[in-house]
């Protein structure tokens, strides 16, 4: 199974330091933001990336190269309507997939198990699944947080603005092709986030929830410089290992 990251935004809100680095490469201990997604990733068994890049993009790509370093095989994606809305920078890798395949964040860390955990799960041919978090323990700005409303298994409704909610978008999924479908009848309408791709979905009743209850299921959205430093606190108490160039790396 194949993994999309998104990472071609500019992060207006970790600035000045998005400045003159992509959010991606912010560091945190010791590890690049994209660099602990990719692990993470990894050690749930993905082993093949497409990373969409945008802004200060070659920078990124001159980082990471081709994955080798990492165990894995990285390919890339360029949009250059970055500033457009992250929908936009799904769609624009519809090339790369034919299958089901994982979506990711290139600034949301997470416990490897909530990633292989959501690969066994079923999925039909037009359907997407999206993880949710039922307890949001390591939800620290709720105000911002993209909120999200469950019916049984299925997302009925999500944005930023909900007043009653069940939980909140992780950032994470399990997507069929046709959320490329989705999102480029969305971008006609002029609607360019994935959430509004995703609130399509919801409406044809074909964006499925993988809600998450366990509080060891860690996962951050590093957006601000607080939550950078909340996310490194979290990874310290989780004792996090990973295997990079041959050594062993404990964070």
């Amino acid at each position: 199974m194949k993994a999309l990251i998104i990472a071609a935004g500019r992060g207006e809100r970790l600035r000045p330091f998005t400045e003159r680095e992509p959010k991606p490469l912010l560091s945190v201990l010791g590890l690049r933001l994209i660099e602990r997604v990719i692990l993470s990733a990894r050690d749930a068994g993905i082993r093949d990336f497409v990373v969409v890049v945008g802004y200060l993009g070659e920078k990124l790509k001159r980082f990471l190269g081709s994955g080798s370093r990492y165990g894995v095989k990285i390919d890339y994606v360029r949009n250059n309507d970055w500033k457009m809305g992250n929908g936009v920078s799904v769609y624009k890798a519809k090339n790369f997939f034919r299958d089901r395949f994982i979506l990711l964040m290139s600034d949301h860390l997470f416990d490897p198990k909530i990633l292989s955990d959501l690969k066994r799960c079923k999925l039909d041919m037009d359907e997407c699944i999206l993880c949710v978090d039922r307890c949001m323990k390591y939800v620290f700005d709720v105000k911002d947080a993209t909120k999200v409303r469950v019916i049984y298994d299925k997302v009925v409704e999500i944005g930023k603005d909900l007043n009653e909610y069940d939980g909140v978008d992780m950032g994470i999924f399990l997507c069929s092709p046709y959320i490329f479908e989705v999102l480029k009848e969305s971008i006609k309408k002029g609607c360019y986030s994935l959430t509004d791709g995703i609130m399509e979905l919801a409406r044809q009743e074909k964006m499925k929830a993988h809600c998450i209850y366990d509080e060891d299921r860690y996962w951050i959205d590093v957006d601000t410089l607080e939550s950078l430093k909340i996310a490194e606190k979290i990874l310290l108490m989780h004792d996090q290992y990973y295997t990079f160039d041959a050594q062993k790396i404990r964070v």
